[in-house]
C-alpha cells in the first residue's frame, strides 16, 4: 500500500507542475541554506581535528587568576614543561610545539618555511603518519652535533627534492644551520598548527630561532597531551589543578599582582581551536538559516493548505466511500515526503556546487583564543555528515510542513463539500484563516532576518567608512625573519639599516620603514607605561600601550601627519639621547590639557628604555593610526621609538610606491633585501589594501551570508503573500464582479483585496519586530558602532517589508481589477 501511495503521490505532483515547482523551490532554498551553514559549523566546531584518536588530544595550559581579569590561560616555558612531563599521570604522553617561519638557506633561492619546533615525543603524541624514515629520538639535536634531525612534510619533499627517493639522509639548511632529513610525514599532516611543513627538535631552537628558547621564563610554548585510556578530561583537570600549583612553587611564573594565583588545566583540542567570537558568529548564521528553513516550510505548508482546499471534493468522496482519515493523512504525508526527498537531492547538488566558494575567513576561524598555536582545520567538505544532516532536516520538514495541512484537510464537512463541487464553501474561510496564520509566521520571521541584516549592513558600512589614520594606497608590506642567533638586538639595527637603504634605491619606491606589525593587525607589541615624575604604581595598574620600533621615514611612508613637535630623525641613533614620538590618543589620555613634549617615559621590564635612568624624551605628537582591527579598539596609545636605538631583527617592512601597482615591485624588493643579506627571504608579501580587507573579512563574511539569507527569506515570504492574495482573488472573482456591477470603484476593490493581507501581515510584522529586538541584543558583540535598537534600521526593515508586500500583491490586484462584471453577471 505504501508503494501504491508513493506512485500515486508522484503522479499527483507531476499533474500539478506549478505547485510542485514552487514547493521544491522553497524547500531547496531552505534546506540548501541550512546545509551550507551546517557545513561551516561542522568544519569549524563539530568535526574532529584530522588526527588519529583526536578526541583524546588535549591542550594543557597554565592558569593565572588575577583580581581584575579573573582566570587567564597561559602557555608554558621549556623548564616548566620538563617539570610537567616528569609528574603528570593522566596523559600517556605530553609534547610541546611552537610555530616559527625560518628561511631555507644554502641555495640561490632562499625561501620561507613554516616549521613547528617540537619536543621529542611530539610526533608520537600526535600519531603523525610517516611515509618514510622515522620520527625523533632522544639525542636528536644534542649540543655539539654537526647536523641535526628534521622531519619534512610531503609537499617539501616534492618541492625541494622533486619527490625523488630516497630523500632520507638529504641535507636542508635552515637559517644557516644544517639539518639531516630523518623522516617524511604523509600528505595532509600539517601538525597541530595546521600550517607546518617541517618539524625540528626544540633542543635545536637556540641555534636556529631564539637563543634563550630553553632557558627563558616566558610562557610561549604550546603543550599537547594524549589522555590515557582510563583517564577523562575532567580527571586530568583535577590532577593538573594540583600539579600546576606545585610547578609554580618550584618554577614561578611572572605575576602581575601579589594576589595572583597559578595552577594548570586542560581542554580538548577541539574546544581549544574555537573561541567565543567564532561560536557567536556561526551560531548567529545557524539561527538565520534555521529561520529561513522555517519560512520555507511555512511557505510549502501554505501551498499545501491551498492545494487541499482545491481537493476538498476529492477528499470528501474518498471519505464517503470508506477511506479512513489515517489513510488520507498517510497519503498526504507521503506526498510531503516525496517533495522533501526531491528537495534533499537538489540540496546535495546545490551544496556540492557552492562548496568550493564556502571558505571560513582566517579572522573568523582562527580566533585569538591564546590557548596555543592551534589550527582551525575549517575547510567545509561534502561528506557523510552533510548527507546525514540533509536527510534529518528533510525528515523534519515533512513533519513541519505536511502534517498540519494533512490533519486539517481531512476534517471536512462531507455533505457540504460533495454539494459544492469544489466551489468555495463556509469551510474555506477557516482554511484561509489557517493559511493567513502560516503566512503571518513567514512575515514575522522575515522581519527578524531583515532587522538582523540591516544591523549587520549598517555596522559594516560604518566599519568601512571608519578613518584609518594612514593612506593604504600604494603600500606594499612583507616580513623579514633573520636568524635571531645570527642577528641579536645589538646587530639588528645595522641589518635593518642596510635593508632600508637597498629598498629605497629601488626605482618606484618613495619611502620605506620597519615596524613590529602592520596597521589593522593583531601582532603589535605592547608594554607597561611609566611616566617620570609621577607617583609609582604597581605593575598591574600600569597602563598598557603599543610599542613601535620604526625608522625616521615611518610617518612619511604611512602619510601620517605630525601634529606637534617633530618626528624621528637620522640623528636619533644609538648613543644619542633616547627619544619617543606619541600619537594623539596617548597625549589626550596621559597628558590631558598639557603639552607632553619634553616629558620622559619608560616601559616596565622592557629591554630598552626600561628604567627612569634610560627613559625616553617625548619629542613629537602624530596623528592616530588604526593599528588594531577596527572592531577591536583600533585606536590605542602608540609610542614610537627609533629602531636605531633598539629593535628586534624580525620586522614588518612597509614600502610606499610612487605610482602604479605596488605588488609589481615585489621582485625588485626581493633582490634589494638579498643584497643586504643573501640568506633573507620575503614572508607574507601583501598590499596594505589586502591586509585591510583581511582585517574586516569576518564582518564581510557574516554580512554577505546574512544578506543572502535575508533576501531569500523575504522572497519566500513575499511568495507566500502572493499565494494567499492570489487564492483570495481567484476564489472570490464572482464577489468582485458583483461589487463592480454595483458601482465599487478601483480604490474600494483595492482596499478589499489588501484587507486580508493587512489582516495577517500587521500582526506578523509586529511579532517580528519584538523578535528582532531580542535578536538584536544577542548581536551586540558583532556590531561596530551600531546600536542594536537603531531606529533607522527598524524603519528600513519595515519599509522593505511594505515594498515586498505591495510587490507581492501587484499581480493579484491587476487580476482582480481586470474582472469583467458583465461576464460575471452573464455566467449567473
Amino acid at each position: 500500500m505504501i508503494l501504491h501511495d508513493l506512485r500515486y503521490a508522484v503522479r499527483t505532483l507531476l499533474r500539478a507542475p506549478g505547485f510542485t515547482a514552487a514547493a521544491l523551490f522553497s524547500l531547496t532554498l531552505g534546506t540548501g541554506s541550512s546545509a551550507a551553514i551546517f557545513s561551516l559549523v561542522d568544519a569549524t566546531m563539530l568535526r574532529r581535528p584530522p588526527f588519529a584518536d583526536a578526541d583524546r588530544l588535549a591542550v594543557l595550559n597554565i592558569t593565572q587568576r588575577t583580581p581584575r581579569e579573573g582566570e587567564l590561560r597561559r602557555r608554558w616555558s621549556w623548564e616548566r614543561f620538563q617539570l610537567l612531563k616528569r609528574t603528570v599521570k593522566s596523559f600517556e604522553g605530553v609534547a610541546t610545539s611552537s610555530n616559527n617561519v625560518v628561511t631555507v638557506t644554502g641555495s640561490s633561492n632562499p625561501e620561507p618555511l613554516a616549521v613547528e619546533i617540537v619536543s621529542t615525543d611530539y610526533l608520537n603524541v600526535m600519531r603523525a603518519p610517516l611515509v618514510a624514515g622515522r620520527g625523533f629520538v632522544e639525542g636528536d639535536g644534542s649540543a655539539g652535533a654537526t647536523s641535526h634531525a628534521i622531519v619534512i612534510g610531503d609537499d617539501v619533499r616534492q618541492r625541494r627534492f622533486g619527490g625523488i627517493e630516497p630523500v632520507i639522509g638529504s641535507t636542508l639548511a635552515l637559517n644557516g644551520v644544517p639539518f639531516t632529513v630523518v623522516g617524511v610525514a604523509a600528505r595532509g599532516f600539517n601538525g597541530v598548527s595546521g600550517l607546518a611543513q617541517a618539524w625540528i627538535p626544540a633542543t635545536v631552537a637556540p641555534l636556529v630561532t631564539y637563543r634563550d628558547y630553553l632557558t627563558t621564563n616566558q610562557n610561549f610554548i604550546t603543550v599537547i597531551g594524549r589522555l590515557r585510556r582510563d583517564a577523562t578530561i575532567d580527571s586530568a583537570r583535577t590532577e593538573l589543578a594540583i600539579l600546576g600549583a606545585q610547578i609554580h612553587a618550584e618554577r614561578p611564573s611572572d605575576a602581575d599582582t601579589p594576589q595572583d594565583e597559578f595552577s594548570a588545566t586542560a581542554m580538548t583540542l577541539n574546544d581549544a581551536r574555537i573561541d567565543v567570537v567564532t561560536r557567536r558568529a556561526l551560531m548567529l548564521l545557524a539561527a538565520a538559516a534555521a529561520m529561513l528553513l522555517l519560512i520555507a516550510c511555512a511557505n510549502v505548508a501554505g501551498l499545501l493548505v491551498g492545494r487541499a482546499a482545491a481537493r476538498r471534493r476529492e477528499i470528501a468522496i474518498r471519505l464517503a466511500i470508506g477511506s479512513g482519515r489515517a489513510r488520507l493523512v498517510r497519503q498526504m504525508l507521503i506526498e510531503g515526503a516525496v517533495l522533501a526527498a526531491a528537495a534533499g537531492a537538489l540540496t546535495i547538488i546545490v551544496t556540492a556546487w557552492v562548496m568550493p566558494f564556502l571558505r571560513v575567513p582566517i579572522t573568523l576561524a582562527r580566533g585569538r583564543n591564546f590557548y596555543g598555536a592551534v589550527g582551525e582545520f575549517a575547510t567545509p567538505t561534502l561528506d557523510w555528515r552533510l548527507f546525514v544532516f540533509t536527510f534529518v532536516i528533510c525528515a523534519c520538514t515533512v513533519l513541519l510542513f505536511a502534517l498540519l495541512p494533512a490533519l486539517r484537510s481531512t476534517r471536512t464537512a462531507i455533505a457540504a463539500d460533495l454539494k459544492s463541487g469544489g466551489a468555495a464553501v463556509a469551510g474555506g474561510a477557516a482554511r484561509l484563516t489557517l493559511r493567513e496564520a502560516i503566512v503571518g509566521l513567514q512575515v514575522c520571521l522575515a522581519v527578524v532576518l531583515l532587522v538582523g541584516c540591516g544591523l549587520l549592513l549598517s555596522s559594516y558600512a560604518r566599519l568601512r567608512q571608519a578613518p584609518l589614520g594612514f593612506d593604504p594606497d600604494g603600500l606594499i608590506t612583507f616580513m623579514i625573519r633573520p636568524s635571531e642567533v645570527k642577528y641579536d638586538t645589538s646587530k639588528a639595527p645595522a641589518l635593518l639599516g642596510r635593508v632600508l637603504e637597498e629598498i629605497e634605491r629601488v626605482p618606484g619606491v618613495e619611502a620605506a620603514t620597519v615596524d613590529g606589525c602592520a596597521p589593522l593587525s593583531t601582532q603589535c607589541a605592547n608594554g607597561a607605561l611609566r611616566i617620570v615624575g609621577r607617583p609609582p604604581t604597581t605593575a598591574a595598574d600600569a597602563p598598557t600601550v603599543l610599542r613601535h620600533y620604526v625608522s625616521p621615514n615611518h610617518f612619511k611612508t604611512l602619510r601620517v601627519p605630525i601634529i606637534r613637535g617633530r618626528g624621528l630623525e637620522d640623528r636619533d641613533r644609538a648613543g644619542s639621547p633616547a627619544v619617543v614620538v606619541i600619537n594623539e590618543a596617548a597625549a589626550q589620555r596621559f597628558w590631558p590639557g598639557e603639552n607632553p613634549i619634553g616629558k620622559h617615559v619608560w616601559f616596565e621590564d622592557a629591554p630598552a628604555f626600561g628604567s627612569p635612568e634610560t627613559s625616553a624624551e617625548i619629542v613629537g605628537i602624530v596623528g592616530n593610526v588604526a593599528y588594531q582591527p577596527l572592531n577591536e579598539n583600533a585606536i590605542q596609545p602608540d609610542f614610537f621609538t627609533p629602531y636605531t636605538q633598539f629593535t628586534y631583527p624580525n620586522r614588518m617592512v612597509l614600502v610606499r610606491a610612487t605610482a602604479g601597482e605596488s605588488l609589481a615591485l615585489a621582485p625588485q624588493l626581493l633582490q634589494a633585501v638579498r643584497r643586504a643579506d643573501p640568506d633573507l627571504a620575503l614572508f607574507d608579501v601583501q598590499t596594505m589594501e589586502a591586509r585591510a580587507k583581511l582585517s574586516w573579512s569576518k564582518q564581510t563574511f557574516e554580512t554577505a551570508l546574512f544578506v543572502i539569507i535575508a533576501f531569500i527569506a523575504l522572497s519566500v515570504a513575499a511568495t507566500g503573500v502572493f499565494a494567499v492574495t492570489y487564492f483570495f482573488v481567484t476564489s472570490r472573482s464572482r464577489e468582485i464582479g458583483i461589487r463592480m456591477a454595483l458601482g465599487a470603484n478601483t480604490g474600494q476593490i483595492t482596499r478589499a483585496i489588501m484587507r486580508p493581507t493587512i489582516h495577517f501581515a500587521l500582526p506578523g510584522a509586529a511579532a517580528g519586530i519584538l523578535g528582532a529586538l531580542l535578536l538584536a541584543r544577542t548581536m551586540r558583540a558583532s556590531l561596530y558602532e551600531t546600536s542594536p535598537l537603531d531606529p533607522g534600521v527598524l524603519c528600513g526593515a519595515i519599509l522593505v517589508l511594505i515594498a515586498a508586500v505591495i510587490a507581492a500583491n501587484y499581480l493579484p490586484l491587476r487580476r482582480a481589477l481586470a474582472v469583467n462584471p458583465v461576464d460575471v453577471l452573464r455566467s449567473e
